[in-house]
């Protein structure tokens, strides 16, 4: 997905490592109602469908809050999955675009996670502030994908290293 020039457009990249196996990691991803526990951005998530046996077409209604005081509301299903190595979805709501999930294992057998999250603000305000308030929304966004890196990572008992962010 891309919205060319668009300064309400973000294409963010999140990565880093964990200690832990590939399959504990993609269990934590997969079972989103529990993001909250160990998401401290993530206020709310209430699954509205629960989609088939592979999890396709399991949607949720979410309640992110950043370090600078706004949330945002969404809805996110899941369009595709390919056990344990890749995971999509849609969000639509406030933001609206796709995120990608990569998972994969590196030569110390660390789990490498690489989030794609290709979006466009969706609220009037955000909309009207992004050509100066960008580098807000951008450090709002690493801020919160940090702490879920770290949330995880204490989630599931291991260590974590190497988070970077990135955006287009």
């Amino acid at each position: 997905m891309s919205f060319g020039d668009d300064s309400a457009a973000f294409k963010f990249v999140s990565r880093w490592e964990l200690s832990s196996g590939r399959e504990q990691v993609w269990d934590a991803l997969v079972d989103f109602n529990n993001w909250p526990i160990w998401w401290p951005g993530l206020q709310k998530v209430v699954e509205t469908i629960h989609g088939d046996s592979n999890g396709i077409g399991q949607k949720a209604t979410a309640v992110w809050r950043g370090p600078v005081g706004y949330s945002l509301k969404m809805a996110i299903e899941a369009v595709e999955r390919v056990h344990p190595d890749y995971l999509r979805g849609v969000a639509s709501g406030d933001v609206v675009g796709e995120g990608t999930w990569h998972l994969g294992t590196t030569e110390d057998n660390w789990t490498s996670i690489e989030f794609d999250w290709d979006v466009r603000a969706n609220r009037k305000w955000m909309e009207f502030l992004a050509p100066v308030a960008r580098p807000l929304f951008v450090s709002s966004h690493d801020h919160v994908m940090k702490e879920g890196a770290e949330g995880i990572a204490t989630h599931l008992s291991c260590n974590m290293r190497g988070f970077s962010a990135s955006v287009d």
